[in-house]
C-alpha cells in the first residue's frame, strides 16, 4: 500500500507569510520519506479549502524544494477550466520537477464555484469527461480546434511540451458506485474518501471498478483506488481522541454551510449535534486517528477492500508542530504496510 499527503486546509490567512509553511515542512517529510506523492486541492471563494485556488501553482512551489514525491492534483475541478489551460499549467509543473505530477479532475459540486464558468454547471460531468480526451491528446502532442478572437476555427497544440509521454489521470468519485464504474470504463484511477460511503460500500464500488476496467479491456489489476483519510497518528488512542477532537471538530463545523448546498436534510439539523456525531463516525470508522497500531489495523483493513493508497489529509486544523511531531508515526504505519504485508488485520 502507498502512503501519500494530501492537503484541505480550513483558514482565514492571519499571517500570509507563514500560510504555507505546513505545506513545504510536510512535503519535505514526504520526500524523504518515501512517500508517494503529495495532492494538492482546488477551492474558490470559502476558507474551507481556499488556500489553494489552483493546485498547479501550489505544486510548481513543491517541485523546486522536493526531488523525488510525486505532485498532484487532487483535484482539478475541470468544468471551470478549458483543456488547453490545464495542460499548459501542468506541463509547466511537469518540466520543472522533471516529469512527477499527475492529475486528478473532479466535476465540482459548489454551485459559487462556477461564477467562474456558470454555463457548465448542468452540464459538468459531460464537459469532465470530454475534456479528458482532449487533455490526453494536448498532452501527447496533438491539436484540438478552437475559434480565436477574429472568429476563425484554428488547431491548436500546447507548450512547453511535458516531460512524461502521457498524463496519468485518476477521476474523484464521491460514493456513486456509477462514478467507479464510469472511470474503469475510462482506464483511469480513482481518488476517493470515506465521507458519504462505509469501508463496505467502498469494497463494494472497487470491485464494479475493477470490474469495468476488465470490460473495457483495461487490464483489471492496474489503476489504482486512492483513498482520502484524515489523518493524526500518536501514541495512543484516547489521547489522539482529545487532541483532534475541537480542531476537528471545528473543521467540521467550517464546512457545514457548503455541503448545505448540495444535502438539504443538513438544514434540519443542528450544526453543533451534526459536527458531534459526524466527529465519532470519523474517529471510530472513516479517520486515521489513533495509534500506530490501531491506524496500521485500519489500513491493512482497507488494502483487504481494495485501496491501494492512503492519501492522509493532515492539515485539517491541529496545531502544526503536533502535525510535524506525528509524520514519524504515519510513517512508522507506511513502513508496517510493506514489512508485513501479509498480516491479519486485527
Amino acid at each position: 500500500m502507498d502512503f501519500s499527503l494530501l492537503y484541505f486546509v480550513n483558514r482565514e490567512t492571519v499571517d500570509a507569510s507563514r500560510e504555507y509553511e505546513l505545506l513545504f515542512e510536510t512535503a519535505k517529510f514526504a520526500d524523504q520519506h518515501d512517500f508517494t506523492a503529495v495532492w494538492l486541492p482546488e477551492r474558490h471563494f470559502h476558507p474551507f479549502g481556499g488556500a489553494y485556488p489552483n493546485p498547479a501553482l501550489a505544486a510548481a512551489a513543491l517541485a523546486a524544494r522536493t526531488r523525488k514525491v510525486r505532485l498532484r492534483a487532487g483535484s482539478v475541478v475541470m468544468p471551470l477550466h478549458d483543456p488547453l489551460s490545464v495542460v499548459e499549467d501542468w506541463s509547466f509543473v511537469d518540466n520543472i520537477s522533471h516529469g512527477r505530477v499527475d492529475m486528478a479532475l473532479a466535476v465540482g459540486w459548489n454551485p459559487n464555484d462556477f461564477t467562474l464558468a456558470p454555463e457548465r454547471y448542468d452540464v459538468r460531468r459531460e464537459y469532465t469527461f470530454e475534456a479528458i480526451g482532449e487533455i490526453r491528446d494536448l498532452w501527447a502532442g496533438k491539436k484540438v480546434r478552437r475559434r480565436n478572437g477574429h472568429g476563425k476555427e484554428v488547431d491548436i497544440s500546447t507548450y512547453p511540451r511535458p516531460v512524461q509521454p502521457e498524463p496519468r489521470l485518476w477521476f474523484t468519485c464521491s460514493s456513486n458506485p456509477e462514478s467507479f464504474k464510469e472511470a474503469g470504463a475510462r482506464g483511469l484511477s480513482v481518488l476517493t474518501a470515506l465521507l458519504f460511503q462505509s469501508t463496505d460500500e467502498l469494497a463494494a464500488s472497487i470491485k464494479n471498478y475493477r470490474a469495468s476496467r476488465e470490460r473495457s479491456g483495461h487490464d483489471p489489476a492496474t489503476g489504482t483506488v486512492t483513498l482520502m483519510l484524515h489523518t493524526f497518528v500518536g501514541e495512543d488512542d484516547a489521547a489522539v481522541k482529545e487532541l483532534v477532537r475541537q480542531p476537528f471538530t471545528d473543521y467540521l463545523l467550517s464546512s457545514i454551510d457548503l455541503w448545505k448546498a448540495q444535502w438539504s436534510d443538513l438544514n434540519r439539523s443542528h450544526p453543533r449535534r451534526l459536527a458531534k456525531l459526524a466527529f465519532e463516525r470519523y474517529f471510530h470508522r472513516a479517520a486515521l486517528f489513533g495509534s500506530v497500531e490501531r491506524c496500521t489495523a485500519f489500513a491493512r483493513d482497507l488494502r483487504a477492500a481494495g485501496v491501494d493508497e492512503i492519501a492522509s489529509l493532515v492539515d485539517f486544523g491541529v496545531a502544526d508542530s503536533d502535525v510535524l511531531s506525528m509524520l514519524p508515526r504515519l510513517d512508522e504505519v507506511r513502513r508496517n504496510l510493506r514489512t508485513h504485508p501479509a498480516a491479519t488485520a486485527v
